[in-house]
Parts: structure tokens; C-alpha cells; sequence
């Protein structure tokens, strides 16, 4: 396999983990994609997670602030009665919360097998 193919393929799962996608349709996929056995491209999997890690918490950071934003709006907006604003500040607030809590996972699990 060639420089240019590993990284490649290391670029491409390095994108997969940090859209949280499972590891196991990851692998299956990358191996299909660029022709390799599964057992070599979980090996790369598991070095591509751990380089991942500044990438995950920064991008985790991001949600987190973004979901806190919402949920703020989301409580003001009960004492305003302001309809269907609260309900949406609350549900993107949630999701953005559990989203962050997701990247902050895979930043500690990073390094591990």
C-alpha cells in the first residue's frame, strides 16, 4: 500500500469517527473501499481514534457552548411564554448537550483499545 492510500484511508476514518459513526460499519466500509483486510484497517482505526483526540474536544466544546446558548433561550422563553421557542431551545439544547458529551467520550476513549 502506498504513503498516499495510508493516508487516505487515515483521513477517511479520522472523518468517520468524528461524525460518531459505529466502528464496525466504519471498518466494514473502509474495507471495502480501499481493498484491505479487516484486521489491517482496525489497527488503523484504533491509531487514527487516538490522533483524533484535539480535533473531538475542540469540536465538543463547540456543541456544548452552542447547546448551553439554546437551553438558556429555551428556559427564558418558559417564563415569556413564548410558545414553541422554549420547546426548541429545549430539544436543540439536549441534543447539542448529548452530541458534546458523545465527542468529550471519544476524546477519553482516544487512546485506549
Amino acid at each position: 500500500m502506498s504513503e498516499k492510500e495510508l493516508n487516505d484511508l487515515e483521513e477517511f476514518l479520522k472523518n468517520e469517527i468524528l461524525q460518531l459513526k459505529l466502528m464496525n460499519f466504519t471498518i466494514k466500509k473502509a474495507s471495502k473501499r480501499f481493498n484491505l483486510p479487516k484486521d489491517d484497517v482496525r489497527t488503523l482505526y484504533f491509531i487514527s481514534r487516538s490522533k483524533v483526540k484535539k480535533r473531538a474536544i475542540n469540536t465538543g466544546l463547540v456543541y456544548f457552548l452552542l447547546s448551553a446558548i439554546f437551553l438558556f433561550v429555551g428556559i427564558k422563553s418558559i417564563q415569556g411564554n413564548s410558545g414553541y421557542i422554549y420547546l426548541v431551545g429545549l430539544l436543540f439544547g439536549s441534543a447539542g448537550i448529548l452530541t458534546a458529551l458523545g465527542y468529550f467520550i471519544l476524546a477519553i476513549k482516544g487512546y485506549s483499545k
